[in-house]
């Protein structure tokens, strides 16, 4: 019996340990330690000497009990041993003979893609002396500059116009005369007026350029209207997330509303726009999948792209030829390797209209492309919709596609064209399903407030109804401001003529570095704000990382159009963004 067994080890061990520790108090001691003689020495050296015959002993007591138990024993230690030992050493080497190759002196070969990574990672060193104080000067500069572009917004107005704080410096001259009194106030109100009268602030209406408000919704009285209705009857809150009370009656009419008119078989609902993108791709994307990017994609669908733990290939931005040329390697590696297209989900991800770059992605070719090298194509409509299609449809009206047909999965924000908040993903009833359980800003994060489903609602119905009105409108505006941009000395255009986001940048920058180039559109941007009272923006050069490989853009001047704008405030907009630079341009 395998116990008896192991109390008869376990006797014995424990008579050997109670003889030393006899030995030991016997023994004399000085300062608290005992003097080891001959005796104990030798009484430890017999007790250690027998302890391997006893093991012996009871190791052969219980194989003749249970043999069972012990060859598994001894199977359990030996790969303990295997998996400590011989393993470590085999990995040491295979790692030694990848990193070294075959001989001692030799070195693996670079492939071009890591070639690539360590160009993209590479910084040149400066071959201008440092200057600490000249750069600490420019540094207070620029920061006191954009301290002063900093906007305080008090108040929206209809037209594309807002009430902001002014920080011109002319407002601290005692002999400034361009503000108004509070007797003053009514006569005009786009001066600058204190907000109130215990209030020292000064206050300004300005034109703004860079609001993606494109048919001017946010400030439509409809949605307004709505807005007030369901805060009267649902409160402000949903208390929870949709799979937990927080879904209400809106949510599944607006879902219901969106698919009707993307001719989809589903839509899902998302509280946020940034977390509908980034939520989406991460839904269907998982480690050990595929990803193949456009390098130009905005910040929600990067996000997206790096929660998946997808494997993520990144393609020239808008460059169909580079694209067929990363889909064609990735097919040469499965052949390579033995690896089936069908062992892993794989997508294409565009924008409709880039961002940051107002160009229009060229679905037609997109879809040739995913059906070629089967892959789901994933496009982002958040900047399309609303701006593109003879009815606002978008990017897959603008090109005649079909979601579910021709796209698997679209994702639309309701910020802006819809003048709401949150975002719906559009596609088949699969698609919409799939994400009510593995979309995380869906799963984990509260409802969109009700009213602002109903503003949606209102903005979605004035769209079906006008939209075609409105797309008329949004071209002819949009023909007016590229027709002038163009007539700019200095400037140039980057984006699609169809494009309701333009960038401009330098005509002739090529001697510049992106940091001086920066600084050239932050003063252009100050003196139209200062001098013009027009808001522009910056789209400032950004290096991220899709994946393992770097993109980067190059700084540019960004506005946008809108309905809201009329004929004459686009006019004044461009003859002061051209006073601007030339007044900048000849400094």
């Amino acid at each position: 019996m395998v116990s008896s067994n192991l109390y008869m080890l376990g006797e014995s061990f424990g008579k050997s340990i109670r003889d030393i520790i006899t030995t030991l108090k016997s023994s004399e001691w000085s300062e608290g330690v005992p003097s080891f003689d001959g005796h104990i020495l030798k009484q430890s050296y017999r007790s250690i000497m027998t302890f391997p015959s006893w093991y012996k002993s009871w190791w052969t007591n219980l194989y003749k009990e249970n043999p069972v138990h012990v060859w598994i024993e001894t199977v359990l230690i030996l790969f303990l041993v295997y998996m400590i030992f011989f393993q470590q050493i085999l990995s040491r080497r295979a790692r030694a003979s990848k990193a070294g190759g075959q001989g001692k002196g030799e070195q693996r070969a670079l492939t071009e893609a890591e070639k690539e990574e360590l160009i993209l990672e590479w910084t040149p060193a400066s071959l201008v002396p440092y200057n600490k104080e000249e750069e600490d000067e420019q540094g207070h500069v620029l920061h006191e500059q954009l301290k002063e572009q900093e906007i305080i917004i008090h108040k929206v107005l209809q037209g594309g116009k807002l009430v902001i704080e002014d920080k011109r410096p002319s407002l601290r001259s005692s002999k400034d005369t361009s503000c108004i009194t509070d007797k003053e106030e009514k006569k005009d109100s786009s001066c600058s007026q204190p907000v109130s009268p215990s209030s020292p602030v000064k206050t300004r209406t300005v034109l703004n350029m860079c609001s993606h408000d494109f048919l001017g919704m946010s400030t439509n009285p409809a949605l307004r209207t709505a807005s007030k209705s369901a805060l009267s009857v649902y409160g402000c809150g949903s208390c929870g997330p949709r799979g937990f009370y927080g879904t209400i009656d809106v949510h599944l009419d607006l879902e219901d509303e969106m698919s009707k008119f993307t001719n989809a078989e589903a839509a899902i609902l998302y509280s946020d726009g940034a977390s509908c993108s980034s939520s989406t791709v991460a839904a269907f994307a998982k480690r050990g999948d595929l990803l193949v990017v456009d390098e130009g994609i905005y910040e929600a669908l990067g996000v997206g792209a790096g929660l998946s733990r997808a494997n993520v290939h990144v393609f020239r931005h808008n460059d169909m030829k580079d694209l067929r040329r990363v889909l064609h390697r990735i097919q040469i590696t499965d052949a390579k390797i033995g690896r089936s297209p069908n062992s892993q989900r794989r997508f294409i991800i565009v924008e409709g209209l880039y961002r940051n770059y107002g160009h229009i992605a060229p679905i037609d070719e997109l879809v040739a492309l995913k059906n070629e090298f089967s892959y789901r194509l994933i496009v982002d409509e958040s900047f399309s919709f609303g701006t593109l299609g003879h009815t606002g449809r978008g990017t897959m009206e603008h090109y005649h596609k079909k979601v579910t047909r021709d796209v698997d999965i679209c994702i639309i924000s309701l910020e802006n064209a819809l003048g709401s908040i949150g975002g719906i993903t559009v596609g088949n009833l699969e698609v919409v399903d799939h994400q009510r359980l593995s979309g995380a800003g869906y799963c984990f994060s509260a409802s969109a407030p009700p009213f602002t489903a109903s503003a949606a609602m209102a903005s979605l119905a004035c769209l079906k109804t006008n939209g075609h009105s409105l797309m008329k409108v949004l071209a002819e505006k949009r023909r007016l401001v590229y027709d002038g941009l163009r007539s700019i000395e200095g400037l140039m255009v980057m984006s699609d003529d169809e494009s309701c986001i333009v960038l401009l940048t330098l005509d002739s920058s090529d001697s510049l570095s992106q940091d001086q180039e920066e600084w050239i559109y932050h003063q252009i941007v100050r003196n139209c704000l200062l001098e013009g009272g027009v808001i522009f923006g910056v789209s400032s050069s950004i290096r991220s990382k899709r994946g393992k490989e770097y993109t980067s853009r190059p700084p540019a001047l960004k506005m946008t159009v809108t309905v809201a704008h009329s004929e004459q405030d686009l006019n004044m907009a461009i003859q002061t963004l051209q006073k601007a630079v030339k007044h900048v341009l000849s400094l």
